[in-house]
């Protein structure tokens, strides 16, 4: 009857997801596109970045989302 019981696996929410789902269409195109451009934006500037406008997100969410190591995968 109880073959094959696991504990359920965790998964943690992405935060920048979470931000993501929140922000109008607008706003949420401006940060996929400025997620998407590593060149230009490090994750500690766009985490001050976001901040500063009152979003409050550090570097290592984005750093683990731009790498696909978060829940999103």
């Amino acid at each position: 009857m109880l073959e094959g019981l696991t504990p359920p696996e965790r998964t943690f929410p992405c935060h920048v997801r979470t931000i993501l789902e929140r922000l109008d269409e607008s706003d949420k195109k401006i940060l996929l596109d400025a997620l998407a451009d590593m060149e230009s934006w490090s994750h500690v500037a766009l985490a001050q970045a976001l901040t500063q406008r009152g979003i409050q997100c550090s570097d290592k969410p984005i750093r683990k989302h731009r790498s696909g190591i978060c829940s999103c995968k």
